[in-house]
């Protein structure tokens, strides 16, 4: 029975898990063409609201610049940004930025921060006077057909909200991590957003680029500023109450993490939001008006997270089990399936790469270094997993672009020594299969430990 479970968190449950992204990438990545609304007249207003804390002046400035370029009547345009910094460094925003004459910005500092990020989109929706809109993030940039083409997509599916495709970029072109996640960030928009939708699955909303009809968010009283993970808490609401989200091919473009403590503050923060919105919003989505399957899809989907946290605490087991000389082992026909998985993906990854002008090498070192820190943040990902239960709950801002202190790489280069000893110890024993996955897996902590104490 023991050795039953081990395989399930180790071999099964991680490969349906791939197997899963798969197949709703293969429904996903053919784009679907729709025209773009010709002319101006036909347009609504649009409002963008963009929550902002401690970013650099010209990032701020930069998103004003590229909104100016985007195609859409800009007297049906208003951009509200939500500082939520001190009021010295606001008012030095208010002095260094640059508004062309034509483009409506107004400037909001909160002075009674309520909640988190989606407290600010509330207090921004409530300054809003838009038909449409539209939520990013400061760092994001969209390309100048990007509003025309969502919208476009939105009136002739008749959604009352629709996703963008998030195309992720960075300053730093020497992090083989960001190359890793800007083509892991299309692979995953494709995927749980256009193949899920397209497979009539219900499709949550993205916390950056995401358009929603004003009247939509009023009938739901917008974001709960009580909740961390603004977007998909707000999405099993809209889907309770019936409202259709659909999944664009429109990009929006997303600064991605580039060294390991940016990654780990955004995972930590994303895993404890996606089963926070679990606990919370249960009720909401068991009592949704849409199919069975589709409920039980979302609860899969909010425990994406879960399959990394399994094969950890499987590797603990291994290792516990190793120490007290407990029999336990690996079935081979199910590592095979879980090793030709795995290789399944790395040639859907690397041809993706490909096309995104990375070579073979670059493209295989920046997989090898995005699953070795995804492995490696498997501890605090459990940490952040339970602290989703506790009633006050709070979190970093990742620091995409700046450079994060933080000591997580001691207690990865414990876990990865301990797996290696392990390791060690069943190959004394000839038990060959675990030797095999327990030094594969303490690969990615001691890797992983050599970036920490890199830098990178």
């Amino acid at each position: 029975m023991v050795s039953l479970l081990l395989n399930l968190a180790i071999l099964v449950i991680p490969s349906i898990v791939v197997w899963n992204q798969i197949i709703f990438y293969l429904f996903g990545k053919k784009d679907i063409y729709i025209n773009a609304v010709n002319g101006f007249f036909s347009l609504p207003k649009l409002s963008i609201i963009v929550p902002t804390k401690g970013e650099k002046i010209e990032i701020i400035q930069g998103l004003i610049d590229n909104l100016y370029k985007a195609k859409w009547d800009k007297s049906k345009m208003e951009i509200i940004i939500v500082s939520d910094d001190d009021e010295k460094y606001f008012n030095e925003l208010m002095r260094s930025l640059v508004i062309p004459s034509d483009l409506n910005v107004k400037i909001f500092r909160r002075e009674k921060k309520l909640g988190y990020k989606s407290g600010a989109l509330t207090y921004g929706f409530e300054k809003s006077s838009g038909d449409l809109i539209l939520t990013l993030d400061v760092d994001a940039r969209i390309n100048e057909d990007s509003l025309i083409k969502a919208y476009s997509q939105m009136i002739t599916l008749g959604c009352d909200a629709i996703t963008m495709e998030w195309h992720g970029y960075s300053s730093n072109p020497y992090s083989s991590l960001a190359k890793a996640l800007m083509v892991s960030t299309v692979l995953t928009s494709q995927s749980i957003l256009r193949g899920r939708d397209k497979l009539g699955l219900k499709v949550l909303p993205i916390g950056c680029g995401t358009i929603y009809k004003r009247e939509v968010l009023e009938k739901v009283n917008a974001w709960d500023y009580t909740m961390i993970q603004d977007d998909y808490e707000l999405g099993a609401r809209l889907i309770n109450k019936g409202f259709r989200i659909c999944a664009s091919s429109s990009p929006v473009f997303v600064e991605v993490p580039d060294n390991l403590i940016s990654f780990y503050v955004q995972q930590s923060r994303w895993a404890m939001g996606t089963i926070e919105v679990l606990i919370r919003r249960f009720k909401f989505i068991i009592k949704s008006r849409i199919k069975f399957y589709q409920k039980i899809e979302i609860i899969i989907y909010l425990l994406q997270y879960i399959p990394i946290i399994l094969t950890f605490l499987g590797a603990l087991a291994l290792t516990v089990f190793s120490f007290l000389d407990f029999k336990c082992n690996l079935y081979l026909p199910l590592f095979i399936f879980w090793a030709l998985t795995l290789s399944i993906y790395v040639y859907i990854f690397l041809s993706n790469a490909k096309k995104m002008g990375l070579n073979y090498i670059s493209a295989v070192k920046a997989l090898g270094r995005l699953s070795a820190y995804t492995v490696a943040i498997s501890p605090f990902l459990l940490i952040s997993t339970l602290k989703a239960f506790k009633k006050v709950r709070t979190y970093i801002v990742t620091p995409k672009g700046k450079k994060a202190k933080s000591n997580i790489g001691y207690p990865i280069l414990v876990f990865g020594a301990l797996f290696v000893l392990s390791s060690i110890v069943y190959l004394l024993h000839d038990n060959l299969l675990i030797f095999i996955w327990l030094l594969y897996y303490s690969v990615a902590y001691l890797y992983t430990f050599v970036a920490f104490i890199k830098g990178l």
